[in-house]
């Protein structure tokens, strides 16, 4: 049978023919990859999930679900864990959750205040205040119980994730649409945002 003849229109983008590493990282690897990262910066690890989950969204933004439980999933584990750790020994959890790079006496102080202030709510609040989880997870033996923490963990880690990747998702949208920009495009975009981002963010820090 003849080929067809070429149209000049490219034909519509999917993931049978986007590029391999699109593949990977919206396919099984990808969502692998989002449950070790929420469970290691749900733990000792200083940078966030949301950083791969907004990637997914801006290359696949109908995938990145998977992507959202499974960090969401990773950061449940991760909070088990620190709540053990910390109901067994509150001083040493507390003090290596302190070495990590980039948490602060002064975050330390606000989550203490936060809990004491509104509960298993500091827990909710948290992602969007720029305290991380893993300080919650690490103070929470001295507040609430396991079960009630571990539940609110869910919907608490779930929510930011669900946001960042709706937010990126809906930019990248917009801006194939509008520009027909391609996907290593959009990804070098995501890099600078997200450099961008912890510049300012780090930098603040370091000012406190």
């Amino acid at each position: 049978m003849p080929n067809a003849p070429p149209t000049g229109i490219d034909p519509p983008t999917t993931l049978e023919n986007s590029p391999p590493w699109i593949k990977l990282l919206a396919g099984n690897p990808g969502v692998f990859l989002a449950f070790v990262w929420g469970l290691a910066e749900g733990t000792l690890f200083f940078v966030v999930p949301d950083v791969l989950l907004s990637l997914v969204a801006t290359v696949e933004p109908r995938r990145c679900w998977r992507h959202v439980a499974a960090a969401t999933g990773g950061a449940l584990v991760a909070g088990a864990l620190l709540y053990g750790w910390a109901a067994r020994d509150m001083r040493h959890a507390r003090d290596a959750i302190a070495r990590v790079p980039f948490i602060t006496s002064q975050m330390l102080a606000k989550e203490d205040q936060s809990y004491r202030a509104r509960g298993i709510a500091a827990v909710f609040l948290g992602p969007f205040s720029g305290t991380p989880y893993k300080l919650y997870a690490v103070a929470a033996p001295a507040y609430v119980r396991e079960l009630p923490f571990l539940a609110a963990t869910v919907p608490a880690r779930a929510q930011r994730f669900a946001i960042v990747c709706l937010l990126f998702g809906f930019a990248a949208s917009w801006i194939r649409k509008r520009w027909q920009w391609p996907a290593k495009r959009l990804v070098a975009v995501h890099a600078f945002v997200w450099i961008l981002f912890y510049a300012f963010y780090w930098n603040l820090l370091g000012r406190n």
